[in-house]
């Protein structure tokens, strides 16, 4: 069995921490900057399901 800083260290890990990043960063930048209200908030909706949180959270 793998440790986790073995785990961490595995290519397809790195890969998929990374994309995961990315697309948090991507989604967050469109909550904030979209200009259509509708949009910012779907995307904040998207923001809080990546993040784990529930949609209604404040």
């Amino acid at each position: 069995m793998l440790t986790l800083l073995e785990l961490i260290n595995e290519p397809i890990s790195a890969t998929v921490i990374a994309t995961h990043g990315l697309t948090v960063a991507t989604v967050a930048l469109m909550a904030v900057l979209d200009p259509s209200a509708e949009r910012r908030k779907e995307a904040r909706t998207v923001l809080a399901l990546l993040l784990g949180r529930d949609r209604d959270d404040r």
